[in-house]
């Protein structure tokens, strides 16, 4: 089963409302152990004076149990977005949203981004992050998105990364990516995720975008030679100036490396890069790595 999911200027207010009110709670037994890295944005979807109070996110989002008829003649809509619910091995259901470009066919590969969401990961941060970036300009390029939502409110570098690889093999199948591999994006939590699913399976990867995003961990900075043939892009506001600091440290070490690396600091922006909405500059970028 699946249901439509409109995009429109809501959710635009969503996104400007739910970034601005960011807070920082670390909790001791998962927080990064790197304190160059920062701890992970807890932002609130519920109101303002809620969120200036506690700055804890929602309560998580509860998944579904119906069936999502991914069956061999599945054969989604193109041109708009969706969201489906997946069962995986384990008995976890992992929701996901899906955007398909107007000229999708089934019977060819095309280029698939894995975007992993800001924030506490829900569907709400998934909406935000298409609306945003990722949803029209992959409609208009020809891209398939696929951006699934923490389950259990478990951030995607806190343990829910395990269930990605399974994820992606089960996509695989439905939306065949080029050169069987994905490009990999992530916004904030999204952006620390990315880095590190992909140090954890770089041969899974195109490339990997971050706005903002670093090594989780300092072991996992130590690892950043895993990523070396792998291009790497990352956007940091020119105000963000805890998140600047380590990926510009990161920057340069993956540059010592010898590794394919790109860092955009973003002049008069915070957390929130909101010069690069509509996502084209974004995937211009993306396009010059397939």
């Amino acid at each position: 089963m699946k249901k439509k999911i409109t995009l429109n200027a809501g959710f635009l207010w969503l996104a400007l409302l739910v970034f601005g009110l960011s807070g920082c709670a670390t909790d001791e037994a998962n927080a990064p152990v790197d304190p160059v890295t920062p701890a992970p944005v807890q932002l609130d979807e519920a109101s303002p004076e809620t969120a200036a109070a506690t700055a804890q996110p929602e309560d998580a989002v509860t998944p579904t149990n119906e069936d999502n008829d991914m069956t061999e003649s599945y054969q989604p809509d193109s041109g708009q977005t969706v969201f489906h619910t997946l069962e995986l091995q384990d008995g976890t259901t992992l929701d996901y949203a899906l955007v398909l470009p107007n000229d999708f066919d089934s019977n060819k590969t095309q280029p698939v981004l894995l975007a992993l969401p800001p924030g506490p990961q829900t569907e709400a941060m998934v909406n935000t992050g298409l609306e945003r970036y990722w949803g029209q300009a992959a409609i208009d390029r020809g891209w398939v998105v696929l951006s699934p939502v923490a389950p259990g409110g478990v951030f995607f570098f806190q343990g829910s990364e395990v269930h990605l690889p399974e994820f992606m093999d089960r996509m695989a199948e439905l939306y065949r990516p080029e050169g069987s591999k994905y490009h990999l994006a992530g916004i904030s939590n999204g952006g620390l995720s990315a880095f590190r699913i992909a140090l954890q399976y770089p041969e899974r990867f195109h490339s990997v975008l971050a706005l903002p995003g670093l090594p989780p961990t300092q072991a996992e900075f130590q690892e950043l030679d895993l990523l070396v043939d792998i291009p790497v892009a990352m956007f940091v506001g020119e105000h963000d100036t805890q998140w600047r600091d380590g990926m510009e440290k990161t920057e340069q070490e993956l540059a010592r490396l010898g590794g394919n690396v790109f860092l955009k600091v973003v002049p008069d922006e915070g957390h929130v890069i909101q010069s690069l909405s509509g996502g084209e500059e974004l995937f211009d970028l993306l396009e010059s790595y397939r």
